[in-house]
């Protein structure tokens, strides 16, 4: 085990309350190196993890940024996510840490390619029926590359398909019982909605990057009926998108056409997002807010203008897909059944804008003086120093930007998101 040395330099965990950062002094213990160069690591002796070093190139520094962003948009869409917080020392950014969901004493996580690895082999030793390992055998050898992406919906749908599947076959052949209907829709609502999201945010590759997460026993054996799905995890990281063409998804290993993966999802599997998109369809102006507070506090201006334009083009195309869907179903409620609805989903948004006005009062997109004051300066290095000196942490975009709005946070912050939130549930 592998001890790291917690006073060159000390390391400070950083998290946000009211716009006001916050600093907490760490201790961090290393498990395991990886070779993308993360660390499995344990904080202050009781917190789990993942540590990614901080990104030093620049083309690739927005790539700490973005794993925060990250980690608070799926918090927002109700996904099942990992949070991810800086780590910092007195004068930079060090990097990323992930809080893995689960107890490394009580739980353990099996990857997807493991999983799939396994279903190969119950093929290849005639442990399924027959007709289950020609349907997975088919969509394996489907025809699909970057130049050449799948864009038959069934072909789709079975690809997507698969993924559940093969985490089906597994946890029932490791109890040896069929998986019980409840536990077979919650595997299938996280796994669609990780699909969903993926759209939202603009992430084209998403292979066997997933998880189940599972108790153990006393001797430290999977319980295999006590799992769930882990989906946004600390692999899901940006890099292998350069690998993946402008229009496609990868998934599962297999290259499909981005445009028909998220028709498919409303034509084959519309019950597992419909209250994610009913609620971005009722408040796109609540959720297009909340996420411009969340980028453009987390990252540098030019960034998160690029960010925000590809996440609001994606959210709109839901929103226009989820329109026609109700106009096809042709929906019919009375008042008090539609009010009924409405208000639950008020009340989900609700929850989720506040948490995310308390972490980012102030949203830099209604105050473009701050932002162009903050371009300014980041264009001198005696600013920049003089902002990380006084801020003691971070010389990224987000700090910077809670430095200079956290003065008017209470003033004008809070008392116009709730007016705004009283306005918008009006209309």
């Amino acid at each position: 085990m592998e001890k790291t040395d917690n006073q060159k330099p000390q390391k400070y965990i950083v998290s946000l309350d009211n716009g006001i950062r916050e600093e907490e002094p760490i201790t961090m213990e290393v498990f395991n190196n990886f070779s993308d160069g993360s660390k499995l690591v344990q904080l202050n002796q009781n917190v789990f993890g993942v540590y990614k070093e901080n990104s030093t190139q620049p083309e690739t520094m927005y790539i700490d940024d973005y794993d925060i962003i990250k980690s608070d948009i799926a918090e927002l869409l109700d996904v099942e996510h990992e949070e991810s917080k800086r780590v910092v020392s007195e004068d930079a950014n060090l990097g990323v840490f992930t809080v893995l969901n689960y107890s490394k004493d009580l739980e353990t996580r099996i990857s997807a390619t493991t999983i799939i690895n396994n279903v190969v082999k119950y093929i290849n030793n005639n442990l399924l029926n027959k007709e289950e390992a020609t349907w997975i055998s088919e969509i394996f050898r489907l025809p699909s590359t970057k130049e050449s992406p799948i864009k038959d919906p069934k072909q789709i749908e079975d690809t997507i398909r698969l993924g559940m599947k093969c985490l089906e076959i597994e946890i029932e052949k490791r109890t040896g019982y069929s998986l019980a209907e409840a536990s077979r829709e919650a595997l299938h609502k996280n796994y669609i909605r990780m699909i969903l999201f993926d759209f939202i945010i603009g992430r084209k590759h998403r292979g066997f990057d997933y998880y189940i997460v599972t108790s153990l026993t006393q001797n430290n054996e999977p319980i295999w009926n006590a799992c769930h799905l882990a989906p946004i995890s600390v692999t899901n990281g940006i890099e292998k998108d350069a690998l993946v063409g402008d229009n496609n998804y990868n998934i599962n290993n297999k290259f499909l056409d981005r445009e028909e993966v998220i028709k498919v999802l409303f034509s084959a599997f519309y019950p597992e997002i419909q209250k994610q998109t009913e609620a971005l369809n009722d408040a796109t102006r609540l959720y297009k807010d909340a996420i411009n507070r969340i980028i453009y506090n987390n990252t540098d201006v030019d960034a998160a203008m690029s960010l925000e334009d590809l996440i609001t083009t994606n959210i709109d195309i839901v929103t226009k897909l989820q329109t026609a869907k109700e106009k096809e179903k042709n929906i019919k409620t009375n008042k008090i059944e539609r009010t009924m609805a409405t208000q639950s989903i008020n009340v989900r948004v609700t929850a989720k804008l506040d948490l995310i006005q308390k972490k980012y009062p102030i949203n830099p997109k209604e105050h473009p003086e701050l932002i162009r004051d903050l371009k300014k300066q980041n264009t001198n290095p005696d600013d920049i120093n003089l902002i990380v000196e006084k801020e003691n942490g971070a010389n990224k975009g987000f700090a910077s930007v809670a430095v200079l709005i956290s003065t008017v946070a209470f003033i004008c912050g809070i008392a116009a998101g709730i007016v705004y939130v009283l306005l918008t549930f009006g209309n």
